[in-house]
């Protein structure tokens, strides 16, 4: 299961996979963002699927929370030290800061060709951008830049809670306050809704102000961290039943297709969203533990070298997509016809032009940006554990300035 290094090459693959549902949600907004049916088959519209490609976040969030708790877990001191955090948060700096700035302040200051933002006040949302607040005050630079707003704070208080799950009295009550804490976010969706149910009558109000603070995001998350702690518990679980494995994976995969395809998912009613939110990331949960147990069905594809394309640029790709976006459109917008053609031809005249520049530019910040960083990122080392963290049983953890 483990190959060199003890990496997992599948949380490879469900990477591309994430960005590719990512891509595929921002590919189809130009064409049907406007209400606007692709192409119906009954009364199901083919560019649901991609509609719904946000949740593609969502399993960006479970890869998130169980390699950063993984890695946690495996050179966890004795002591939680200064030292260790500062070499914690600096890996955790060198791997998201410089390609995020750069491509903020290219937004900001340099602009993007035929990409523009609109703000009310500049120097105060460039500011809250800098220290990473936008999931809380809006993000009009770039919208997808409220999912780093959450990363960030989940980076900066990770260490802490698991110190108060390793420090549980027991393994139920860990597993319990994991539970608790993955169920949070739902039920301050729910608070949140009911406080504020009378001032939301859009999609736009009910994303800013339910979606995307991250104490309400943090459900996929909390799971990773569940799925990390299972892991290493040492138990067998799942590792030596391949069929077990399937079930739990092919449960994983139908859930969330259902999610993804049955019906455009931010449509479906408020309060049936706020429960979505915390079953997608249930989905993808339950797909990552499957996977990180051993080869199952989908091992051969989800190690795939074009999923792992997509992985290794995923995240600079991420940060720039939606900047292509305008000049994809003013691109296909020159093919003639182009404006008249039914919403199919224009979709798939749009999507290879958006796919290119989109691929084009994040390699671009990849090789000049992201990587140079990465390097630096793999000379800084985490104080290895004296002995496999023993999770599975009650632990008594100190933390020391």
């Amino acid at each position: 299961m483990f190959r060199h290094g003890g990496a997992i090459p599948e949380l490879d693959g469900l990477r591309g996979i994430a960005i590719l549902l990512v891509l595929a949600r921002h590919a189809a907004g130009p064409i049907a963002g406007a209400q606007e049916s692709i192409f119906k088959i009954g009364s199901w519209d083919i560019a649901t699927p991609m509609l719904n490609g946000w949740i593609g976040v969502d399993l960006f969030f479970v890869l998130s929370g169980f390699l950063i708790s993984h890695h946690l877990l495996k050179h966890w001191p004795n002591q939680l030290s200064g030292g260790f955090l500062f070499r914690y948060w600096s890996k955790r700096i060198f791997r998201t800061f410089p390609a995020y700035f750069a491509v903020l302040f290219l937004i900001a200051f340099a602009g993007f060709p035929y990409y523009s933002f609109q703000t009310a006040d500049f120097s105060s949302e460039l500011g809250w951008h800098i220290v990473f607040m936008q999931d809380y005050l809006g993000s009009n630079f770039m919208p997808a830049f409220w999912s780093l707003g959450v990363e960030e704070k989940f980076y900066l208080l990770c260490p802490f809670a698991m110190l108060f799950l390793l420090k549980s009295p027991n393994e139920a009550t860990r597993y319990r306050r994991l539970a608790l804490l993955a169920l949070f976010p739902l039920f301050l969706r729910a608070v949140t809704l009911i406080a504020r149910g009378p001032l939301i009558n859009s999609y736009n109000e009910f994303f800013w102000t339910v979606r995307t603070p991250a104490h309400l995001a943090l459900d996929g998350l909390w799971m990773g961290i569940f799925c990390a702690m299972l892991f290493h518990s040492r138990r067998d679980l799942l590792r030596h039943s391949r069929k077990h494995r399937n079930i739990l994976l092919g449960a994983g995969i139908a859930l969330a297709s259902i999610l993804l395809l049955g019906a455009p998912i931010f449509e479906a009613g408020w309060w049936t969203v706020i429960f979505v939110l915390f079953l997608i990331p249930l989905a993808f949960a339950a797909i990552v533990f499957a996977v990180i147990n051993g080869e199952t069905f989908a091992t051969r594809f989800l190690r795939s070298l074009l999923l792992r394309f997509f992985s290794n640029i995923s995240y600079s790709l991420y940060l720039t997509h939606m900047l292509c976006i305008p000049a994809a459109l003013h691109l296909t917008q020159l093919v003639p016809g182009f404006q008249s053609a039914p919403a199919l031809a224009r979709l798939l005249t749009f999507v290879p032009v958006f796919l290119v520049l989109s691929i084009g530019t994040a390699l671009l910040l990849h090789y000049l940006v992201e990587k140079p960083f990465l390097l630096l990122k793999s000379r800084i080392k985490l104080e290895p554990a004296t002995s496999p963290m023993p999770v599975g049983s009650p632990i008594g953890v100190s933390i020391r300035q």
